[in-house]
């Protein structure tokens, strides 16, 4: 039986300690006492039979079964009131402690026989699997004298992926854009797949002459070819321990998990075979190539929970050792960052060794606190005051930073890898335009 006195209880209770307190000066107020006693006795007895039983409360759970790191996910409870009384409740769901509620408790009046649906918001910060435990529930009695309680069992678990919002609103977008349909078209005239013979005409290349199809024709005939659509793509993420400061809301490695699934998708979508990886020091995940949209799934259960390391990663070994996987020639899309000088050499190193097999694209998270900083703490003159010398080192720190990155940016273009350098809010969008225009160049 869960029930908890009220104040009110609790005062009268105190009025007969103050009566039997007053029997040593006044004999009669002895028997006051154990009358007002007896009444509150009489009341509570009273109050227990008049008020509704717990079963006569109902409440459920709603929820998605697959939650998104990083945006606010709705659950809604339907509480019912099944009893010939009103009732004023408080309810609080035992949702997990470790994500970000807009609402610890919900503490309203629910009408005899009506229901009610109320909404809260989960905010999760880190992907994996979580738990909820029951809903709780208490209210007053009828004649105020205690609160009663119900526990709803409504034990669940939930996981929490990536982010699933930014996935779907991709998929849309794909399923509408003009782009798919105009990388679909067959593209005569470059690539490397044979389709046809044509007859030359003026400003056709020279060295597209079939010398063997113009004899026996008598006349100029030239081949065209069509851009390989059927691709491969391999997408690794970085899960060392540069990636596991925040940016913006969010890990850097969540940034860029999020902005590799998106990737990831866009390649199913164009019907390439993509593979999927998640490394450090040694591989933590790898999904083999494969074609279709439904692989997607199987992608993102490999990699809810992921989590980055305290390690250096191992550039080089890993980048090699993905790289022995892949039939043949890939786009290879290394998402990482580059704050750390001896990381970046090693990521240089891993990456020159890439470009005769595949071609080699490296994806990193710009800090726009970082390159704000390196703006601020400017001595008009060397008399200005208004400049601290905090300000001084941190503008001093955040460009030997910035020129650092530069530079590693630049080598590895030199080196012929493709670079993308941009805040995390932007990443998702700017990889899947970059990975088109790939495609629509004829690039790999």
């Amino acid at each position: 039986m869960n029930l908890t006195a009220s104040r009110r209880t609790y005062m009268l209770l105190a009025t007969v300690a103050v009566i039997f307190a007053l029997s040593f000066f006044l004999p009669l107020a002895k028997e006051i006492g154990l009358i007002v006693d007896v009444l509150v006795a009489v009341i509570f007895f009273i109050d227990y039979q008049l008020t509704p039983r717990p079963w006569l409360i109902g409440a459920s759970r709603e929820c998605q079964e697959r939650l998104s790191i990083g945006r606010t996910n709705e659950v809604v409870l339907t509480v019912t009131n099944k009893s010939t009384s009103d009732l004023q409740l408080r309810i609080r769901d035992d949702y997990p402690a470790t994500l970000a509620s807009n609402v610890e408790e919900f503490d309203f009046l629910l009408k005899a026989g009506d229901q009610s649906m109320l909404k809260y918001e989960l905010l999760p910060k880190r992907r994996g699997l979580y738990k909820f435990g029951d809903i709780h529930i208490r209210y007053k009695s009828f004649l105020g004298m205690f609160h009663r309680e119900a526990i709803i069992e409504a034990k669940r678990e939930t996981k929490v992926y990536s982010d699933l919002k930014a996935l779907y609103d991709l998929s849309v977008k794909l399923s509408r854009s003009t782009e798919l349909g105009d990388i679909r078209q067959r593209k005569r005239g470059q690539g490397t797949d044979f389709a046809s013979l044509r007859e030359y005409t003026v400003g056709d290349d020279s060295k597209a002459i079939d010398w063997k199809a113009t004899a026996r024709r008598e006349r100029p005939v030239v081949r065209t070819y069509e851009a390989e659509q059927e691709q491969r793509l391999l997408i690794l993420v970085d899960a060392g321990r540069m990636m596991l400061s925040n940016l913006e809301g969010l890990t850097r490695f969540d940034h860029a998990l999020n902005a590799g699934l998106c990737l990831a998708l866009t390649g199913l979508t164009h019907n390439d075979q993509v593979s999927f990886g998640v490394f450090a020091d040694k591989p933590l995940a790898y999904m083999p190539p494969r074609r279709g949209k439904s692989y997607l799934k199987k992608i993102l259960e490999s990699v809810f929970d992921v989590e980055p390391r305290m390690v250096e990663p191992d550039y080089l070994g890993m980048l090699s050792y993905f790289s022995s996987l892949q039939k043949g020639r890939c786009l290879m899309v290394i998402l990482t960052d580059l704050t750390d000088p001896i990381g970046s050499q090693s990521l240089l190193a891993g990456m020159a060794g890439l470009r005769g097999r595949h071609l080699p694209f490296c994806v990193t998270l710009k800090d726009r606190q970082v390159a704000e900083m390196s703006h601020t703490g400017i001595l008009k003159d060397e008399l200005d005051k208004t400049v601290s010398l905090d300000q001084i080192y941190q503008r001093a720190v955040a460009t030997d930073l910035l020129g650092q990155r530069e530079l590693a940016l630049s080598v590895l273009q030199r080196r012929g890898c493709l670079v993308l350098d941009c805040p995390p809010q932007e990443l998702s969008d700017k990889l899947v335009d970059s990975y088109i225009d790939i495609k629509n160049r004829g690039r790999l």
